[in-house]
């Protein structure tokens, strides 16, 4: 029981008050307690001891007192009744029968306590199966008693004289009432031991809880840890591509673009490491370097966003109605949802001669547009007559829309992505907020 308690200590955390208020309630066992809950079998020894102590004491008081002999089935039933009392606890009904056998009906043990091994053995039916099944027991062995009393009343008047008028009465009251004490006792430490055994159960199943939590927790951490390397990684990849390759057409008919290409495309890196850093910093313990204390970027980023793609070669249209959001979360959504349609169509959508981004805050949503015309109704990518086909989008190939479903499914939005009738490719996202926008339209055109 011991060992039940402390796993409960273990267990329970201080966030479920409940639990830590039936704790408390559990007083700490002392270390005798604590010694005797560790080692039940020096219970069961220590009680049939005492009470067989107790026992030949009152039977040598009498013998001294009153010239009284012991006789040979007094010693055995003493005997018998000792040892029955050492498996209590292993077999609580049988050593009842036993004690009741040898104290009541093969011989009345009226001269010596014995007779009140019956409400120990009733004690351990109580606590240890049941108050119910030991009530039951208390009321049968209470019947034996009574009926062997009667049955042997001949023989102990004339071994002991007749009984006055109150004698069997008083004797019968007294039995009765150790039986009732000992079904009482035995229901208290029934009790107690299944209020252990409820609140053990129930702080197993909170610890179990709380793993399944930290579980749960762990699997979204590294969902959105892989969401961000993936948007990071693709999107910065594809404008060094992007940027690599123009920079090698470029490198012969004019020097300075190329320039201008190459100086891009180490910001991009740099730009990419720094924001890997910031994402795997929660991994790790530089916490408090300076790349993890950037702030997330946001809504008012995706300018410099768009600005990266159009070195990269992509004819950007950048529109934007309406406020920010309060929330810094919705505001990195919407940039990386842009960032990840951009990426596609600087890698699928080839020879477009036109990208439209449009982010419109709403009263009750921010509306994020993105689409391109470098694809036919088909799905089929139109190519420049200068590049070589490329190959045709893919609905929901890879993570990158997996990913922005994702982002807009924790706001209770949606995301709409599919060729156009006219030709092209268009992502639609909708995520709801409460931000309502009355900035003017504003507009930067490739």
């Amino acid at each position: 029981m011991a060992e039940r308690a402390r796993t409960i200590g273990r267990a329970t955390s201080p966030a479920d008050g409940r639990a830590v208020s039936d704790l408390s309630a559990v007083p700490a066992p002392g270390p005798l307690r604590r010694v005797f809950a560790a080692r039940p079998w020096l219970v069961d020894i220590s009680v049939s001891l005492v009470f067989t102590t107790i026992v030949v004491a009152t039977l040598v008081s009498d013998v001294i007192a009153e010239g009284t002999t012991v006789t040979p089935w007094q010693v055995a039933s003493i005997g018998g009744t000792a040892i029955a009392l050492l498996f209590r606890r292993r077999a609580p009904i049988t050593v009842l029968v036993v004690v009741v056998v040898l104290t009541t009906v093969l011989g009345f043990s009226a001269e010596s306590n014995l007779v009140l091994a019956v409400p120990i053995a009733l004690y351990a039916v109580a606590a240890f199966r049941s108050p119910l099944v030991g009530w039951i027991a208390a009321a049968i062995a209470f019947a034996v008693t009574v009926a062997s009393l009667f049955l042997w009343l001949p023989i102990l008047s004339d071994r002991l004289g007749a009984p006055q008028a109150f004698d069997i009465p008083i004797v019968l009251l007294t039995i009765a009432m150790a039986d009732v004490v000992g079904v009482l006792l035995g229901t208290n430490t029934w009790q107690r031991t299944e209020r252990v055994r409820v609140l053990t159960e129930r702080a197993e199943h909170l610890a179990r809880e709380r793993d399944s939590r930290a579980r749960f927790a762990a699997l979204a951490e590294r969902s959105r840890i892989a969401r961000e390397m993936h948007d990071v990684v693709a999107h910065s990849l594809s404008v060094m591509i992007a940027l690599a390759d123009g920079a090698s057409a470029s490198m012969e008919r004019d020097p300075a673009s190329a320039r201008r290409a190459l100086d891009r495309l180490s910001d991009t890196g740099r730009d990419a490491l720094r924001d890997m850093r910031q994402v795997l910093s929660v991994l790790g313990d530089d916490s408090d370097e300076p790349e993890s204390l950037r702030p997330a970027p946001g809504r008012e980023d995706v300018a410099e966003l768009v600005d990266r793609f159009r070195d990269a070669g992509l004819p950007v249209r950048y529109t934007v109605r309406g406020a920010s959001t309060p929330d810094p979360q919705v505001d990195l959504a919407v940039y990386r949802i842009v960032q990840e349609a951009l990426t596609n169509a600087l890698r699928y959508a080839a020879g477009a001669r036109h990208v439209e981004v449009e982010v419109d805050a709403r009263a009750d949503a921010t509306v994020v547009t993105v689409a391109d015309d470098g694809g036919r109704a088909d799905g089929t990518v139109a190519a420049a007559p200068s590049e070589p086909p490329r190959k045709p989008q893919q609905v929901g190939a890879g993570r990158g829309l997996i990913g922005m479903r994702e982002r807009a499914a924790v706001f209770g939005g949606t995301i709409e992505a599919g060729p156009l009738a006219t030709g092209g490719w268009r992502v639609r996202a909708e995520l709801p907020n409460a931000t309502s926008g009355t900035a003017e339209p504003r507009s930067t055109d490739g």
